[in-house]
Parts: C-alpha cells; sequence; structure tokens
C-alpha cells in the first residue's frame, strides 16, 4: 500500500513525537473515526546500510510481534512507496515507563506492582522470540504504559494497581527464526541496558532481550538507579561487559531475596546460565505477584 493510499484510508492530525529515525503522528481512520498514530520514516535519508535494513524490516517485525500479543503496541497496517514507510499502530495514552518511574521522584516501585509490569514485559517477550523476533532495543522510554489501567487505588495495599505496559519500537529489532533459536548480530540497543554478547560482537540470541528486561526491572525497584554507570557511553559498555551486578542496600534494604534473585538470574553475564524470558515468568517472584500473593494466603 502506498503514502497516497494511506492519506485515503486515514485522516493525518498533530505531531505527537520524533525520533533518530522517523516522525510520529496522530491519525484517525477515516471509515471508523478511531484514533491512531503513525511512524513515518523517510528511508532515502538513511545513509548507513545497518540502518536502512532495519527501517525495512521494523513494520513487518513490529506487526509479526504484535498480533495476537497483548504487551506490544499493535500494527493495524503498513504502507510503502520508494522512499517511505508508514507504519499505523495503537495509540496510547499514557507515558512511557521512563517518565512513570521518574514522577515517582525517587520512590521504588512496591515489588507487587514491579512484579506485574516485568511480568508482562517477559510474557511479551516470551510470545515475540516464539515467534522469532528479538526487540533489541528494550528499555523503559520503548515500554509504553496505559494511564486509564492504574485509575482504581488498590485500597487494602494502599497503593495503585499496576499499569497496562506495553512494548513498543521494533526499529532494532532482529529476525532470529521460529521458535527464537537462531542468531542475530551488529551492535545495536541502549548502553545502560544492552547485554555484554551484544558489546562483545559476534553472534547472540534472544535472551540478550532478558538482560534488558532486568536492567528494566533494577531500575523499577532502585526508584530509577540503574547497575551499570559511567561518565561516558564507553565506560557504561566496560561496566556492562564486567557485568558485575550490586544491591547497595541505601536503594535496595528493604527488597526481597527473591526480587535479588531474578534480577541475578536476568542480568548474567554468561548467556547460557540466563534465564529465558520464559523461565522468568515462572520464577517465584513472579508466580507470587512480589509477594504480593504469598503474604495473602493463611498461615
Amino acid at each position: 500500500m502506498s503514502a497516497a493510499e494511506l492519506k485515503r484510508d486515514y485522516e493525518i492530525g498533530e505531531e505527537l513525537g520524533r525520533g533518530r529515525f522517523g516522525v510520529v503522528r496522530r491519525c484517525t481512520c477515516r471509515a471508523t473515526g478511531e484514533a491512531f498514530a503513525v511512524k513515518s520514516v523517510d528511508r532515502s535519508q538513511l545513509a548507513d546500510d545497518l540502518d536502512r535494513e532495519l527501517a525495512q524490516l521494523e513494520p513487518k517485525l513490529g506487526q509479526l510481534a504484535s498480533v495476537g500479543n497483548p504487551g506490544v503496541v499493535r500494527v493495524h497496517a503498513v504502507y510503502e512507496d520508494e522512499a517511505w514507510t508508514h507504519t499505523v499502530m495503537d495509540l496510547c495514552s499514557g507515558p512511557d515507563l521512563f517518565e512513570w518511574v521518574a514522577s515517582r521522584r525517587g520512590a521504588p516501585v512496591p515489588e507487587p506492582v514491579a512484579a506485574a509490569i516485568v511480568a508482562q514485559i517477559a510474557q511479551a517477550l516470551a510470545l515475540c522470540h516464539r515467534r522469532g523476533v528479538a526487540h533489541r532495543d528494550v528499555k523503559p522510554d520503548n515500554i509504553l504504559v496505559d494511564a486509564a489501567a492504574e485509575e482504581d487505588d488498590d485500597e487494602a495495599e494502599g497503593e495503585k494497581a499496576a499499569p497496562r505496559a506495553r512494548l513498543a519500537d521494533f526499529g532494532s529489532a532482529a529476525w532470529i527464526g521460529v521458535g527464537g533459536l537462531g542468531r542475530a548480530e551488529g551492535l545495536v540497543g541502549t548502553p545502560h541496558y544492552v547485554a555484554p554478547e551484544v558489546v562483545a560482537g559476534g553472534e547472540y540470541g534472544a535472551k540478550a532481550d532478558v538482560w534488558s528486561a532486568g536492567v528494566v526491572m533494577y531500575s523499577l525497584l532502585s526508584g530509577g538507579a540503574l547497575p551499570f554507570g559511567g561518565e561516558s557511553a564507553a565506560e557504561v559498555l566496560a561496566a556492562v561487559m564486567r557485568g558485575s551486578i550490586r544491591f547497595p542496600p541505601r536503594l535496595f534494604g528493604g527488597v526481597s531475596a527473591a526480587a535479588k534473585d531474578l534480577m541475578r538470574r536476568m542480568i548474567c553475564r554468561d548467556e547460557w546460565r540466563r534465564l529465558t524470558a520464559e523461565q522468568v515468568l515462572a520464577h517465584p517472584w513472579i508466580v507470587t505477584g512480589g509477594g504480593a500473593r504469598a503474604m495473602k494466603q493463611p498461615t
């Protein structure tokens, strides 16, 4: 479908955001009146071969990953011509997870809420991996939060219910084969969240996404702190390569042993020992809802 057909099917509205590769605008389906977002990428402006390849793959892999996957922002249609790719997807009302955590002003996310968010991310990744899609840039900025999902207070816990979290932006995604057992290559991702085997070069698998999700979990439970830091990207990547995860008492003094155990198994330097997304879902901390269900059981 061409760009002309996009304008035939949708009324294009205001700009919602702009990234390295494209611009996102609001759009409205002329047939139904339903609101969506459309991401438009001018491929002719991409000089790098890898960037061009990723821009071409993004809508296809995003569509494959999102169908019947409630943890991924749904891709509804793709329109392409010689220069442009336009991807029509869900319009999400809430902030991204980075903004959501920042709004807490350093307060850690309670374990039951964090467990619900991590479970949604792991479930989304598990289905992506089974379908052969590795996201390769899992980070809070690429996880969208539906504000409406957290409007009801859980009075018994004194905390709001966990928001609905959905994985977005497949601009760095790779095809790794049905079943997710294939390998990808190329240094893509974001320094604070990227897995050491990606930094090292060569081939790597779907578990790189699990490392990144583990860093997201660390950020939730620490109130925004990250396990690997540095004054420059090179210093951050060097810290990632060392892969030594610590839990400073001032940040993690109140965090359960089960939560720390899961983070160690996700942010594990040895790829072969690291959990898969499926195994994350079976971990006791996730199964008990961050301890919430265990606490409610009669003694």
